[in-house]
């Protein structure tokens, strides 16, 4: 109100000046004579309706501004603009009612001309009013600052150009606040690792973090981490993510850490921190199996070194798996019976006692084995079986390749040779594969010929073989229990060597010919007592002693079970019994190894 006053005060002083200037050139032009007062009753009607017009583009000018983006400098300049046309004519029309004051003799020119000059401050307040009006009904944000602007413009005249950078700078701050916020740059032990809005999510990573640890350890676990925050101001859009924040640190605690797991066959045996403390173990199994020959080995078991993730406080034992990876197992095998084999020989040869191999095999005979008969044994293998591939160089006989002779001289089947040739030698180069030291497969890469082998001739039977001729393999001359085998053994007279086999049978039992050939012997015999003796087409000589009777005769063929006695326990004999002795040019060998 008191501003306003004063600009009252400054327009009715600028008016009185107006109308003294007024007076002095109505003076200075007298010759022209006085003026009439309804002439300046015109001039100050004029000059109202000058102030409104100028009022009305005033307005206009707000309207037209208003529609545009807010410009502080464009608006200081219209408010300056329109500020000085109301101004200037207000300057005109007070000069016009000071010369009619001066001259008007009668009291209604001086009337008048007191109206004219309240029409004139009317119009000039009017105009000042609108202008602040403009400012006002178009930026409510930037009213109070613009009134506080025109107060500091009122008393103290500098230049504009100060005031319109203060207006810039008061938007810009309010712009500022509208888009930033204040927030806290988040430190780990120096570095910086987030932007969080406040404090408490700071606290509540730190809280997460320790909850997912202390569930992972089984134990409390408290963050140690230096943590600072700085307060600065920014975006929403620069908020870092909580949650990927609290993921990156848990990360760096190492709550969870990664170890390494050993499978055989799909069933963990235990962990270790390093992956290569699980291939030491490894190699330490398959290290007997290696030869300085060994180009690759692997396991026959699927063996897998798996990484996992494992709490950090987690206590490995290495050497339980060791322990496990070491030890040897059972598993049933099969043993084949062989020339020459024996059952006690058997089960001690595979570290056995006789009744345990008996126990295993309750089926089988003990004194009636034969050739290709299949035992069943129990072995310890290795909990991991290691296959081992070696490459190997070495000599081999090349066979001599043999060309047959026909001659009616022998009997179909029946071979005997010419001319023996020699065999070759073959420099040969394999890979050998072994499955615990015991070959399972040869791959035959290279071989070459270091000697050349020469043929053999032999001539082959064309002759139709007899009944009575040898067919090469012998059957039981009887049926019985086996009471002595081949070998030494107690008798009540002291120790002695027995050369055969006794089978008990009842007297009279008949005696069949193991195999086809020519009786040699038919008669007493010393202790043998009542002997048959037959030369196989082989050399070989079988014995059939102690019968009771004798049903051939010296030279006589005779074929495969055909009855050549009868048993009895005539001689060195303690019951019926058929002796059964096998000799290879001359020398007694365990019949066992002939018979089925």
């Amino acid at each position: 109100m008191k501003q306003a006053e004063r600009d009252h005060e400054k327009i009715h002083k600028r008016s009185e000046e107006a109308g003294s200037g007024a007076r002095d050139a109505a003076k200075a032009g007298g010759a022209g004579g006085p003026v009439s007062w309804r002439s300046y009753i015109e001039q100050a009607e004029a000059a109202e309706k000058q102030a409104a017009r100028e009022a009305a583009k005033a307005r206009a000018a707000e309207i037209k501004a208003a529609k545009r983006r807010f410009q502080p400098k464009a608006l200081a300049e219209k408010a300056r603009a329109a500020a000085g046309a109301v101004k200037g004519q207000a300057e005109r029309v007070r000069a016009a009612a000071g010369a009619a004051k001066g001259q008007a003799a009668q009291g209604q020119l001086k009337e008048k001309a007191a109206q004219a000059g309240q029409a004139l401050a009317r119009a000039a307040g009017s105009g000042w009013e609108r202008v602040c009006d403009f400012t006002a009904g178009g930026w409510d944000r930037a009213s109070a600052a613009l009134g506080r602007v025109r107060s500091v413009v009122e008393r103290h005249p500098v230049s504009p150009l100060l005031y319109v950078t203060l207006l810039a700078v008061f938007i810009g701050v309010a712009a500022f606040q509208g888009t930033y916020a204040r927030a806290y740059v988040m430190e780990v032990n120096g570095q910086e690792v987030a932007v969080v809005a406040s404090p408490d999510e700071k606290d509540a990573i730190v809280s997460n973090i320790e909850s997912r640890a202390s569930d992972i350890l089984g134990e409390q676990y408290d963050y140690e981490a230096e943590i600072s925050l700085t307060p600065v101001y920014a975006a929403p859009s620069e908020l870092s993510d909580t949650a990927q924040v609290e993921d990156t640190l848990f990360e760096d605690v190492g709550a969870l850490v990664t170890a390494y797991s050993l499978r055989v066959d799909g069933q963990e045996l235990g962990r270790a921190a390093t992956q290569e403390e699980l291939y030491r173990l490894l190699d330490e199994v398959a290290q007997p199996y290696l030869t300085e020959n060994t180009i690759s080995y692997e396991f026959v078991e699927s063996v897998e070194v798996c990484p996992i993730e494992v709490p950090a406080n987690t206590q490995y034992d290495v050497e339980a798996i060791r322990t496990i990876l070491h030890q040897m197992e059972v598993e049933q095998a099969v043993y084949v019976v062989e020339k020459g084999d024996t059952f006690n020989a058997i089960a001690y040869s595979l570290d056995m006692w006789p009744n345990e191999l008996s126990v295993l095999n309750p089926d089988v005979i003990v004194d009636k084995l034969w050739v290709g008969q299949e035992l069943v044994i129990q072995q310890a293998v290795p909990y991991l079986s290691v296959m081992n591939v070696t490459d190997e160089t070495y000599e081999e006989e090349i066979p001599s390749p043999v060309e047959y002779i026909e001659t009616a001289d022998l009997y179909v089947g029946s071979t005997r040779v010419k001319e023996q040739g020699e065999d070759g030698v073959a420099r040969v180069n394999a890979h050998v594969t072994y499955i615990n030291g015991v070959e399972e497969e040869r791959e035959i890469v290279s071989s070459e010929t270091l000697k050349e082998a020469t043929t053999t001739y032999t001539y082959t039977g064309t002759t139709p073989r007899p009944k009575t001729a040898s067919t090469g393999h012998y059957i039981w001359p009887v049926r019985g229990r086996v009471t002595s085998n081949f070998g030494r053994r107690n008798v009540s007279v002291g120790n002695s060597y027995h050369l055969g086999i006794d089978i008990a049978v009842p007297t009279g039992t008949a005696v069949k010919a193991a195999d086809g050939g020519t009786v040699i012997t038919a008669g007493w015999k010393g202790t043998y007592g009542k002997l048959v003796a037959i030369r196989h087409d082989n050399g070989t000589v079988t014995y059939y002693a102690h019968n009771s009777s004798i049903s051939v005769s010296v030279g006589q063929k005779v074929y495969q079970g055909q009855i050549i006695a009868r048993a009895g326990s005539t001689g060195r004999s303690t019951g019926s019994h058929c002796h059964f002795e096998v000799r290879v040019n001359g020398t007694s060998v365990n019949p066992r190894n002939y018979l089925p």
